[in-house]
Order: C-alpha cells, then structure tokens, then sequence
C-alpha cells in the first residue's frame, strides 16, 4: 500500500473514532430505542470527550516511550500511573496494580467487569500498528485487553476487532472481516456466540427491532445508574448480569455492519439507535469504515462539526502535559512512525499475500489468561496462583511457577529455586528446590514447581514474596527474581435488594 493511501487510512480511523464517539456520547449507557440519524450534543466544532480514544494514545506514548516489543506488565504500569478513571473495569485494575498484582490478575480478581466494554473500544492502534497482520496485531490486543480484563469476554472481544481492522486494510467484504475476526476467539466464549447470533438474526431477516428485541431478551447486562425507557422497562429489560455488556455491544457491531451494507452512516446511526453502550458501537463501526475506506467516507457533514482535534477525558493531564497529541493527524503521525518501526524490527516489508485468518495455534495464547508471565534469558516462568491471589489464616496457599528452558545453547542444566518467604510464613515442602531442565523442544524442557504458603493470625493486608531462579551452570550465576503478592481478603458480598427510586425511565437503585 502506497504511504499516502495508508496515512489516509490512519487518519481515517482516528477521523472515524471521533465521528461515532461523539455521535454516540450524548445516549452512552441508555436503554432505550434512539432515533439519530445525526449529531443530537451542541456542536461547538470540537468533538465530546471520550476514553475510548484516550486509552489508545495512553499506549502510544508507552510504545514510544519503551518500545515496540511491549507486554501488558509494561502497559499496566501507564494504566495505573497515568490513566485517572476509576470506574468498573478500570478502577478494579488499577486496585490491584496497586497492591502489587500483574495482569492477567490484575484484571480478573475481583472484576466483575471483565466481560464490559472497556477493552475493544482501544483496538484500533494495534490494527495501524500491524495493517495486514491480523495475528500480530490479536497478539497485542490479547497484552493489552488481559491488564483489566483478565480473564473476561473483553479480552476476546478487543482482540476480535483488532483482527478485523487490521485485515480492513486490504480487506473490504464485510462479512469475510467477521469471519476473519472469529477465526481468532474461541467458538464457545460469549463474544463468539454474539456475533454467530447477529450473523443468524440478520439472514433470518430480522428488522432492527425484531433484533433489539432478541438482544434484550438473551444478552442484556446490568444498567447501573443511566436512564431506562419506560416501555423497557414494562417489558423486564431493567435487570441484567453485571457487567456482562460486551457480548450485547458486539452484536449491535456486528448486526449494524450487515444491515448498513456497505452505508458508512446506516451502520453507525444503526449501532446507535440500538441504545446501550452507544459511543462505543458507533466509534468502532466509525473507525472501521475508515480503515477500510479513508477519510473520503464520513465528508464535510461530519467532519466539520467536529473539526479535527483531540479532546481527552482520562488521561493524567499534568503528568501528561505537552506529550498528548493535539489533533488527529498528530496521532496518525506519531503512529505512523510506530508502524515504520515496528515493521522494521520484524522484519516487514508490506502486507504480503498471507492469509489473514489465525493460524491453528493463535488459541494457546488463551492458556495464558491465568498466568503471569516473565521472561529471562535462557528461562521463562509463568505465575499461576491456582485460583484466586489469597492468603487466609491457617489455610495452605498453593502457587506454581512454570519453569520452560528457552537457552538455545544450554542443552539441559539444574535450575535452583528460591522462594523468599516473609514473616510469619511457612513454606512447603520448602523454600528451596532444584528442577532438572533441557531445552523447552527437547521433553524435559517446561516443569512445574509447586509451593504451599501458610500464615497464622493476624493476617498483613499484602504478603511480599521474591522467587530466585538460577542456573546451576550458568557463567555469569545470574539471579533470575519472579515477585509476587498475596492478598488477605474480609468480608463476604451480600446480595443487592434494588429499589425504585424516582420516575419511571430511571433505573432501580442498591438499597445501601
């Protein structure tokens, strides 16, 4: 793709981003059928602020800052430092980066939002990063979805439409970008099944409230404290699971892709009058007809009320100051020098032919949903807490730490293991032991090394340990350290009595 036609693409997708977040801003977290066929906020000639831009230039500035070969241990940390909202998803993550637990488990313990939105609404980077490269770009969305999502639906559904975007830059047939998409998520998840079900809805020829309807009635989520309808209401759609919102949201993406048939605007106002998370159906739909199309799609009608800049919500402003982009085609620059980069790195040239659907082994990157992961010369070592991150008192605590031998000149070597055991703790079967390893291709090369961890009361709110790893023949007796946190936890949930507090078309409250 020549550089012209692809910088037009970018900006595109930025373009797109704040086109539908704005268009969807205003209705964002109703339940309730729109009508919009056009911006309804007071147009100003700046777009409405939105997270779903803002956690994406978030992770530009950590890929400049640390490079391309980035994880979502690296990515947690901006999260944490520098992304200020502390609501659902988000504020849980940032919970327990805090208390010293990495991603995936950072995004998983405790979360009841780890099936929400928050994470495919900031796909669209990896997609420019890697245009024609779904897997990789899947490969990155999967690093940056698992720091609060974990676990959780969202972290298939950002790498769904990271996969569908990135082949969107040569690939334009809507329904192959679908499939394209599946081909990364397991057929079981939620997401998966979602997007099977717009699929079905739409050839069965459903209208768009025929669809609304089997959406309500089989994927609805809990509305928290935005406004209902008062027919939807009447209808029992007020209660849902808690924040099971993302398998809902991908199939109002999905349905409005198939119905718009092509129509940029159908589409996107389609997605909206849906209700629900508005702003983020309409962003991404946006976004994606830019990828495929460039900026020529939207035209005056859209672009001018909005203008070109970029107004964030979430970032730090004062620890951030001078380094946000300013307007779209600052961003589109900035990542366009990332791509350069990171093409060169792998070795890149363009797009070459390959097939853009995952190849048989993308799924075992989900075994890695559960596992904290460091990497060391020569060693791997994956964390997994055997369930949730918690010590008790006078209950053994079992851990495993996954040892694979990635040394491509150590045939097999002894590895010594250490576990740093704090105050008042007792360590089983003990603190020390040795694993016999050769290289991960060679059998014996992936061992498993289990410890059980005991505390007598009183219980410390966080329990600090360091795992020492060294190879026994190493030259260099180089210490390899895996930290890790345990957490005391108090306290049991109590089920929610909700009440109806003030006019029809508000949501039920929490009696508290």
């Amino acid at each position: 793709m020549e550089q012209k036609e692809f910088r037009d693409r970018v900006l595109g997708c930025w373009l797109g981003k704040n086109i539908g977040g704005t268009l969807g801003m205003p209705m964002e977290w109703e339940r309730k059928r729109n009508n919009v066929s056009y911006y309804t906020h007071d147009i100003t000639g700046d777009p409405l602020p939105n997270d779903d831009l803002d956690i994406q230039i978030l992770w530009l500035i950590a890929l400049e800052d640390q490079g391309i070969d980035i994880d979502a241990k690296i990515l947690g940390e901006y999260f944490n430092e520098y992304m200020i909202f502390t609501h659902a998803e988000y504020g849980t993550a940032k919970t327990n980066l805090r208390a010293g637990l990495q991603p995936p488990v950072s995004g998983s313990f405790n979360n009841r939002f780890k099936n929400s939105c928050g994470s495919y609404i900031r796909a669209d980077i990896w997609a420019c990063l890697y245009p024609g490269y779904p897997e990789l770009a899947a490969k990155y969305a999967f690093e940056d979805s698992i720091v609060d999502h974990g676990d959780g639906e969202g972290v298939y559904a950002e790498v769904f439409v990271a996969a569908m975007e990135s082949a969107a830059f040569y690939e334009k047939d809507v329904r192959e970008l679908i499939n394209i998409g599946l081909s990364y998520i397991p057929k079981e998840c939620d997401v998966s099944r979602a997007v099977r079900d717009a699929i079905a809805t739409y050839d069965k020829g459903m209208t768009v409230e025929e669809s609304r309807e089997y959406i309500m009635q089989n994927y609805i989520g809990h509305l928290e404290w935005h406004a209902i309808s008062e027919e939807d209401e009447r209808k029992g759609y007020a209660e849902g699971e808690m924040g099971w919102d993302v398998p809902s949201n991908i199939m109002i993406i999905i349905y409005g892709l198939l119905y718009g048939k092509g129509d940029f605007e159908r589409s996107m106002c389609t997605a909206v009058n849906y209700g629900e998370d508005t702003d983020c159906t309409a962003g991404t739909i946006a976004a994606l007809f830019g990828i495929m199309h460039g900026t020529s799609i939207f035209g005056e009608k859209w672009t001018k009320p909005i203008g070109n800049k970029i107004v964030t919500i979430s970032i730090n402003p004062f620890l951030m100051y001078g380094r946000i982009p300013v307007t779209v085609e600052e961003l589109t620059d900035r990542v366009l020098v990332l791509h350069e980069k990171a093409f060169l790195e792998k070795g890149i040239v363009d797009w070459n032919g390959e097939s853009f659907y995952a190849s048989s082994f993308f799924g075992n990157i989900y075994d890695e949903m559960k596992r904290v992961r460091y990497h060391f010369p020569g060693l791997n070592v994956r964390l997994d807490y055997c369930g949730d991150p918690v010590i008790r008192a006078g209950e053994p605590k079992r851990i495993k730490l996954i040892l694979s031998n990635t040394s491509r000149s150590v045939t097999s070597d002894r590895v010594n293991a250490y576990l740093y055991a704090r105050e008042g703790c007792q360590i089983l079967p003990q603190s020390e032991q040795s694993v016999f390893l050769t290289m991960a291709h060679m059998g014996d090369g992936i061992k498993e090394v289990e410890y059980e961890i005991t505390v007598e009361a009183p219980v410390k709110p966080v329990y600090r340990f360091v795992a020492e790893f060294i190879y026994e023949d190493s030259q260099n007796n180089r210490a390899m350290e895996v930290p890790f946190v345990l957490v005391s936890e108090s306290g049991n949930t109590v089920p929610v009595k909700w009440e109806k507090r003030g006019p029809a078309a508000t949501p039920n409250m929490p009696r508290i």
